[in-house]
C-alpha cells in the first residue's frame, strides 16, 4: 500500500472522505480498462479490496430489504428512480419479485441512460435543442395572442 501512495486510505472512514478525494479518483478512472491510472501505474479495484477497505460484505444477498416490499412500491421505485416507463416496469414486475429487477433489464436501462447523456453532451444536439426551444417559445407566444 505504501508504494502506491494509498496507505493513508487504511485510516479513512466514511466521515473523512471529501469531495476533493472523490473528484481526484473520478479524474483518474478510465472506463476502457476499469482501472485507476495513477503516477505509479494502473490500479484495479477487486471485490476483496472493497471488503477489506470499506468492510462491505461481498457474500450473501446483494439486495436485502428490511421489510417485504409490495408490488406497487416496487413499481414506483422502478419508474421514479430508474426512469422506466410504466409499461416496462409492469412487465418486469411480472417476471421478478417485488422490489427486484433483472440484471439484463438494469444493464439495458443503464446503457440507455448513458447513451442519452452522451448524446446531450454533443454540441450539435445542444444547438438543436436550443433551436427547438426558440420555436416552442415563439409558438407559445403566438398561441397566447
Amino acid at each position: 500500500m505504501e508504494a502506491s501512495g494509498l496507505h493513508h486510505l487504511i485510516y479513512t472512514g466514511y466521515f473523512s472522505v471529501t469531495h476533493a478525494m472523490i473528484r481526484a479518483l473520478c479524474e483518474r478512472w478510465h472506463t476502457e480498462t476499469n482501472s485507476f491510472h495513477l503516477p505509479v501505474g494502473e490500479m484495479t479495484i477487486t471485490l476483496d479490496d472493497v471488503y477489506n477497505i470499506l468492510h462491505i460484505p461481498i457474500q450473501g444477498c446483494m439486495l436485502d430489504h428490511d421489510a417485504a416490499m409490495d408490488r406497487d412500491c416496487g413499481l414506483d421505485l422502478m419508474i421514479r428512480l430508474l426512469g422506466m416507463s410504466e409499461v416496462d416496469a409492469r412487465a418486469e414486475a411480472r417476471t421478478e419479485s417485488p422490489g427486484h429487477i433483472s440484471y439484463p433489464t438494469l444493464k439495458r436501462l443503464y446503457e440507455a441512460h448513458l447513451t442519452e447523456a452522451r448524446r446531450l453532451e454533443d454540441p450539435q444536439t445542444r444547438e438543436e435543442m436550443q433551436e427547438e426551444a426558440v420555436v416552442c417559445e415563439e409558438f407559445s407566444s403566438i398561441s397566447r395572442r
